[in-house]
């Protein structure tokens, strides 16, 4: 039988759980609300956003004369892929139809086709995926891509690349969306499995990066997890293990345990499958202190911590794919995607891992 102060300590206890629970809340709704609230720099015109792909894109008239253009380097020319329209298919592992999208900066947005896509990619060029974290709007999805593209290209304007933007069922509207953050996490485990399939259908003589932000690095890791042969949440990839290829990896703000990349851990065969991995390590950013108290049980996030020593000892001769790259001074408290591209030198720091010229 307990005893009242055995019931004081733990009625308070309970009480300092419930706050704290409440406090993450608070920030993860801050974070949230700040990432469909950034300011427009004038980069990106609101009026020629196009609606969400359930809804009819702009198509340019086919009758219509081409402009001769001379296009630089770095205009935009990019594609979106995305599954936000079947999340119903993809939380029971069904097979899902893409939605393409192509963005070359020579009319409005247009859809595509997986297929043209990949014949769209000339030989031998890295292609780059880049997956975004929970509460994304598709309008602030948009909005980002359109400035990561620069944002990348700037670091090496003379280096080809094909940037493709992944964008999954991260924000469903609805209010207290900040107490679904692990249901949103579980989904971007899901959609791993999904942006594996996308690798696998790209030809092994293009290097391959992988970009995650926030819950995109589980997404990333769990796409990784899969590629290797391994389950994420009871599902493997439908075209079995596949062998190592030239990939690798930038986690920027990384909203997972430090040591699910260890091995028998929840993504422990994702190293196995890249040749490097670099952690944009942040030890302020503000929603992912209080990260722990997701659930009773937890560890640090990533982005928190980097990889431990204990993690390092456990990963073997992985560890030696790993680096922490500490950008604290430079992003502080800040989380959402928006504070990482605003950085050229971050972009500079990271240029290895996306163009392979080193």
């Amino acid at each position: 039988m307990m005893t009242r102060t055995t019931q004081a300590w733990t009625i308070a206890l309970r009480h300092c759980w419930l706050l704290s629970v409440a406090w993450w809340a608070l920030t993860l709704t801050t974070a949230a609300a700040l990432a469909q609230t950034q300011p427009n720099d004038g980069s990106v015109d609101p009026n020629s956003i196009p609606p969400s792909p359930a809804s009819s894109l702009p198509i340019g008239s086919t009758g219509a004369a081409v402009p001769i253009v001379v296009r630089g380097p770095c205009d935009p020319d990019y594609w979106i892929v995305s599954t936000r329209h079947a999340q119903a298919q993809i939380d029971c592992g069904q097979a899902a139809n893409y939605e393409v999208l192509r963005y070359d900066g020579l009319g409005p947005c247009r859809r595509g086709s997986i297929d043209e896509l990949l014949a769209s990619l000339q030989p031998g060029v890295p292609v780059c995926f880049m997956a975004h974290g929970s509460f994304v709007t598709w309008e602030s999805m948009l909005v980002d891509s359109a400035r990561t593209y620069p944002w990348l290209r700037h670091a090496a304007p003379c280096r080809p690349i094909h940037i493709i933007f992944y964008t999954w069922a991260s924000d469903d509207g609805a209010l207290f969306t900040h107490l679904k953050v692990n249901k949103f996490g579980q989904r971007a485990s899901l959609n791993g499995l999904y942006l594996a399939d996308l690798v696998t259908r790209v030809s092994v003589d293009h290097p391959v990066c992988l970009i995650g932000h926030s819950h995109g690095t589980r997404l990333v890791s769990a796409s990784l997890h899969a590629l290797a042969g391994g389950e994420v949440d009871g599902r493997v990839l439908a075209c079995g293990p596949q062998p190592p290829r030239h990939i690798r990896v930038v986690l920027a703000a990384a909203a997972i345990d430090h040591d699910w990349l260890n091995p028998c851990e929840r993504f422990g065969l994702a190293l196995s499958q890249a040749e490097a991995v670099v952690n944009l390590k942040n030890s302020h950013d503000f929603p992912l202190l209080f990260y722990p108290l997701r659930r009773p049980i937890a560890t640090p996030a990533l982005a928190i911590t980097g990889v431990t020593r204990r993690d390092r000892s456990q990963m073997g001769d992985s560890s030696q794919k790993f680096v922490d790259l500490n950008v604290t001074n430079q992003i502080g408290m800040g989380h959402v995607w928006g504070y990482y591209y605003n950085r050229p030198d971050i972009a500079a720091a990271i240029r290895p891992y996306v163009y392979f010229d080193e």
